[in-house]
């Protein structure tokens, strides 16, 4: 069986979650697994036969920065020394490139696994307040690029992901599976998406530019109809912020607007059984979990075009498409699913039966198992 690290900038709390346990145990049963990543705190330990090697995160970027730097240039290759690795999983292609080009200058026979689950370049841009954008793009497409080159093997998500890695010249195989996503508890979910007096949307996500809730709140402003919006998820991104709570008092449904930091999962499931519809409007997109999520339970989905959520929907069969960032678009959409709820709620249906088939615990589990049989 492979000794397997996987490394990324990832931060899992302390202690760790059930979900995230379940994660390792799949995992243990295709290799023996190790885990190198960041946490709330400083941590060696183990879940089952897993391995877990956390270093505390920092909260200055700049300085988090400077410690991956160190860490996957300098002690990621001691410790594949030290445990005899066979393959490393590099879960991100911009701080990968510290560890590659640490691992190349070794000359390590390890096998080198690259995966994307998202738009490594744009979305930092899109999400975090940067005096100089740019620098950090020309930068972090400088990294991919190396690590892209250098890679025996690469594992996606979604096609989105696929063709922003063939930009960099990669023309071999690709191994192609969704993130982990347990969904027993969101198929599990009794479904309470009774007629209301109000129609209700809902979208989860950061609240930034990339993700685009502004986008929604501005479309249904548009529209005479009685429509709740809840917007579900952190705010990273005080400016965007800002203006998402001017859109939201300059709109005629403000008073049945309603933004939502955090909500623990048992809560998160109900919004989902309890809404006529789910939007998640992003700009960029490596395949969106809540929208798999969403589907779970029952719920109607409208995603835009030109990124990885298209691959979960088969347009008015397991949910709808707008025009990416069309602003008329999306409000045609959406006034067009308001009118016809009998087939929405059809399609919600057909979406979670699309998922129970596709997004089962045992093809993410296959999905690693061809990854490493290709790679060796």
């Amino acid at each position: 069986m492979n000794k397997v690290l996987f490394v990324a900038p990832t931060k899992y709390n302390y202690p760790i979650k059930e979900d995230l346990k379940s994660k390792f145990v799949i995992l243990s049963e295709i290799c023996k697994p190790f885990v190198f990543a960041f946490s709330n705190k400083k941590k060696t330990t183990a879940v089952g036969n897993t391995n877990l090697i956390l270093y505390k995160k920092l909260n200055s970027r700049f300085l988090n920065y400077l410690k991956i730097i160190y860490l996957f240039g300098f002690i990621v290759p001691k410790k594949i020394k030290q445990n005899q690795i066979d393959i490393i999983c590099l879960q991100d292609p911009v701080t990968s490139y510290f560890a590659i080009k640490s691992l190349k200058l070794r000359n390590s026979k390890v096998k080198i696994v690259l995966e994307t689950h998202g738009d490594f370049i744009e979305t930092i841009a899109l999400e975090k307040e940067l005096l100089i954008p740019s620098i950090y793009k020309k930068l972090f497409k400088f990294f991919a690029s190396y690590s892209i080159k250098n890679a025996d093997l690469i594992r996606t998500i979604s096609s989105f992901t696929e063709e922003q890695v063939k930009v960099y010249g990669y023309k071999d195989n690709f191994v192609r599976f969704p993130a982990w996503i347990n969904l027993s508890k969101f198929l599990e979910a009794k479904t309470i998406r009774d007629k209301h007096d109000d129609f209700k949307i809902i979208f989860v996500g950061s609240v930034t530019d990339r993700k685009n809730p502004d986008l929604i709140v501005k479309a249904i402003s548009e529209l005479d109809d009685e429509i709740s919006l809840e917007i579900i998820g952190p705010t990273p991104n005080k400016t965007y912020l800002n203006e998402l709570k001017k859109s939201i008092s300059n709109s005629q449904h403000k008073k049945n607007i309603l933004l939502t930091p955090f909500i623990a999962i048992d809560e998160l499931i109900e919004k989902y059984s309890n809404a006529d519809l789910f939007i998640l409007p992003s700009k960029s997109e490596g395949l969106g979990r809540v929208v798999i999520e969403a589907q779970a339970t029952g719920c109607p989905v409208l995603v835009s075009s030109n990124t990885g959520a298209v691959d979960l929907i088969i347009d008015h069969e397991t949910g709808y498409i707008f025009e990416n960032d069309n602003l008329e678009d999306l409000k045609d959409k959406i006034k067009n699913i308001i009118d016809n709820q009998q087939h929405s709620v059809q399609v919600g249906l057909n979406g979670k039966s699309f998922v129970t088939q596709n997004h089962t615990i045992e093809n993410f589990k296959f999905g690693y198992k061809k990854l490493f049989d290709l790679v060796n």
